[in-house]
């Protein structure tokens, strides 16, 4: 029997897998197509259209193979490598509905919403929602702004056999749009888990407790908190620095949280790394003694679980699936920030993190192939239900 055919639609930057991201739905697309590619399928064969955030080569339509039975093709999400300026939508939505007509899969899974406006596919498909009108998006103007969180979604509404959301927050705002939805959670990447981290205790000055954080440094961010938190210990007499990983989104916020820290003379203790690899993070990652993340609006929050997943404590907000599963994450020994959270607070936490027990939960919750098989579930549903459909 054939295998049943696949259409991805996704973020993707590279394919050279953590060599680049452009944020959190990027990375934890590569993550999926990293692992499709590695594990061979009995009954699925996959081809994944990759929308590049960064439209660095112009679109060809070549089809690449990543393995026996995945297929790749490169779509640049604007029309900047070519002599017209097209509006991103258009460009991208007439670009997969080419590809869709010349594909024909069985089904199509998509991580954009949007790209099934004017797909004329007419068979199953499949929505993972990272970000719906406000929620989850950055401020890109007021047409941009009105396009996407107005009129599109009365075109996307009715579009999508199956929707999923990636955390509750997400379920919660389509609910009130009549829109049901399930929840499929992001996995974390196994690079993350291999990674080795010993536990360092830091009870005796004048030892640096090394904090760190990574973020698209906008106000959604707060990164602000994190700042507040180092300028707190370093004047209880506990020596820290705080390394802040993340391009500057919004330069304006960025220029604020630099006067702050001149204003709160932490110069010598806050640095900017700015973007960094897959590899290189963990490499940082493995170098700090705690991570830091003092977000307002998660969709999921994949951040805080890498640094988790590398063996390092965590102080956090309240936020994204750090909330919905807080008893969860409260076993497993991280500190969330209140306003009355104490010095003592943040050492202890550090002190008696237990990372083997972390890590060992952690990663039987929320790895790759489990919630890969969980789509793959879907995927047999949908095209049992269609072909049962045909067989009438």
């Amino acid at each position: 029997m054939p295998k049943k055919h696949i259409a991805l639609i996704m973020p993707l930057s590279t394919y050279d897998w953590g060599s680049n991201n452009c944020g959190g739905v990027d990375s934890v697309c590569q993550m999926f197509a990293e692992y499709l590619a590695d594990h061979d399928d009995a009954n699925f064969r996959f081809t994944i259209i990759g929308l590049d955030p960064q439209s660095k080569i112009p679109f060809t339509g070549r089809v690449i193979p990543l393995s026996d039975n995945v297929d790749f093709i490169w779509l640049p999400t604007s029309s900047k490598q070519t002599k017209f300026k097209i509006p991103g939508i258009i460009w991208q939505n007439w670009h997969v509905r080419k590809l869709l007509k010349i594909l024909n899969p069985d089904l199509v899974h998509t991580h954009f919403w949007s790209a099934l406006i004017g797909s004329g596919f007419r068979g199953k498909s499949v929505v993972t929602v990272h970000s719906y009108k406000k929620i989850g998006r950055h401020n890109f103007g007021f047409f941009n702004n009105f396009l996407y969180e107005k009129i599109i979604p009365k075109f996307t509404r009715h579009l999508g056999d199956k929707k999923f959301v990636v955390g509750d927050i997400l379920k919660q705002a389509l609910a009130k749009s009549n829109i049901k939805s399930n929840i499929i959670y992001n996995p974390i990447d196994d690079s993350f888990f291999n990674s080795v981290k010993k536990n360092q205790l830091i009870e005796h000055p004048p030892h640096e407790i090394k904090f760190i954080t990574c973020a698209l440094i906008n106000p959604k961010k707060n990164i602000e908190q994190s700042i507040d938190i180092i300028h707190m210990l370093n004047q209880n007499g506990i020596v820290c620095r705080l390394d802040i990983v993340g391009g500057k989104s919004n330069k304006e916020y960025a220029q604020q949280l630099e006067r702050k820290i001149e204003t709160l003379q932490l110069e010598k203790s806050v640095s900017f790394l700015g973007r960094k690899n897959k590899y290189e993070l963990i490499e940082l990652y493995n170098n700090a003694n705690c991570g830091i993340f003092t977000s307002k609006e998660e969709t999921f929050g994949l951040v805080p679980l890498e640094i988790l997943a590398t063996g390092l404590p965590l102080v956090c907000t309240e936020v994204g699936i750090l909330a919905e599963k807080k008893e969860f994450f409260q076993s497993i020994g991280i500190l969330y920030l209140t306003e009355s959270t104490t010095t003592d607070e943040i050492t202890t936490c550090i002190n008696k993190f237990d990372r083997e027990l972390s890590v060992k939960k952690l990663k039987e919750l929320f790895n790759t192939s489990q919630i890969i098989k969980q789509y793959k579930a879907i995927y047999n549903e949908l095209v049992l239900r269609l072909s049962d459909n045909n067989n009438v």
